[in-house]
This record gives C-alpha cells, structure tokens and sequence, in this order.
C-alpha cells in the first residue's frame, strides 16, 4: 500500500450509525479483521486484547439496550451543566456483528518495573485503542461500516455487558466496535488544517489558541457541534 491509498483509506473511516440489518457478514471477513488487528501495536508486545464476536440479534439489541440507558443519563448531565443534550441514538443495534474487545490488565507484568510503576495504565490502553483502530480501517478497506462505541465501557454499561456475556475478572471492556453495511450518505466532519497542528523545533506560540478561540472550536467543529449540523450524527468521528 502507497501513501496516497492509506490516505484515502483513512478518510473514507467514519462512524456510522445506520446500518442494513438484512445484509450478513461472513465469519471469515470477521476473521480477516480480527487476524489483522492482532498485528497492531502494544506495550512490552503484551498483546491486551481478546474479542467477542457478537451475532445474536437478541443479545445485540439488549447491548444496544443498555447503551440507551447510559445515553439517558449522560442527556441528564448534558442538560444540568450545559442547560442542552444533543445525543446519538441507537441504529448501530441493527449491524450484524458487534464486536466487543476486551483488555486483560494482567499484561502489565511485561512492562519494564518503571514504566510499571508510572505508565502502566496508559500503556495499556493505547495498545487497546491501536487494535480498534485498525479493526475500523480493516472494516473500512472491505467496504463494510463500523461505529466507535466509547460508552461499552462506563461502570453501567460494562458492568451489565460483563454479565450478559459472561466475561470472567480481572478482564475489562475497552469499546463496542458494530460492523455492517452503512445505509445513508455521511459527509466528512472537517478536519485542523496541516499548517494548524504542525510546530517545528519549538511551540510556535502564534497557533496557541485562547480559551475563547477553544471554546469556539468545540462549539462548531467538534462533536458538541456536529450533532447540529444535518447529517452529523450519522457519521461525526
């Protein structure tokens, strides 16, 4: 693969929030998938991650379930502090296949004792979230759609989905990652521009942006404004 094809690959990414309920996958695309994040990178090669592959209709709508309960009480919060709740709903309960990744913390043991003692945690998790990235741009590549569910792994959500699918301690959820064939067009979310984000040998301190600045940014160009736009919650990560 070239520069430009990873490119574009990357673009093309984005979650998804319809799905076509009636279009199945196979076990073996599942597999390619999964075969290909495994590849990904992690901390002391601790390799965290293990997945449930999720097919049951049953037991995706109960998943999807509980994901409305949590949003219902992230609206609450939203409506508290913010005086507005702009939330997403729950179409991803509808993509054939939910795959749930799971994180064993016990691969901490192969990380030097300082990095240990001060980054275990952080560690741990960005070889989690290199392993869902790729499982997106696996998706992606294949012409399939696939959704970021952070919320798989609040205290409620992951503590009702640990019974549910019988996921023994001293493991834990990372994410929810609902792959299927996306219905709808999504338009792309603007991106920073290169000349924003990119410093050369110190901070230049003229792209420092003010509390003002930021607050604008997240107001317009970010998820907070995304869900105002039409469209914008089908597709806007």
């Amino acid at each position: 693969m070239n520069i430009d094809a990873l490119r574009t690959l990357v673009e093309k990414r984005r979650s998804i929030r319809g799905y076509d309920e009636s279009r199945e996958i196979s076990d073996g695309t599942i597999q390619t998938i999964l075969d290909v994040a495994r590849w990904a990178p992690s901390g002391g090669n601790g390799q965290p991650w293990e997945f449930i592959v999720v097919r049951d209709p049953a037991t995706r709508y109960k998943i999807a379930d509980y994901y409305m309960k949590q949003m219902e009480q992230k609206r609450e919060m939203d409506l508290a502090v913010r005086g507005t709740a702009k939330m997403t709903g729950d179409g991803f309960r509808r993509a054939p296949v939910h795959i749930v990744i799971l994180g064993d913390p016990r691969v901490k043991e192969s990380y030097p004792i300082r990095t240990k003692l001060e980054k275990a945690e952080s560690h741990f998790i960005t070889g989690l979230a290199n392993a869902t990235l790729i499982i997106h741009l696996a998706a992606t590549s294949l012409g399939l759609a696939s959704q970021y569910v952070s919320d798989a792994n609040s205290p409620y959500m992951e503590t009702m989905l640990k019974v549910l699918l019988k996921i023994p301690e001293p493991l834990r959820i990372y994410h929810l990652v609902p792959i299927g064939y996306g219905k709808g067009n999504v338009v792309a979310p603007p991106r920073r521009s290169l000349e924003e984000i990119i410093h050369y040998e110190t901070y230049d301190m003229s792209k420092f942006r003010s509390d003002e600045q930021m607050a604008g940014f997240v107001k317009t160009r970010t998820l907070q404004g995304a869900y105002g736009r039409k469209g914008g919650a089908q597709g806007d990560e």
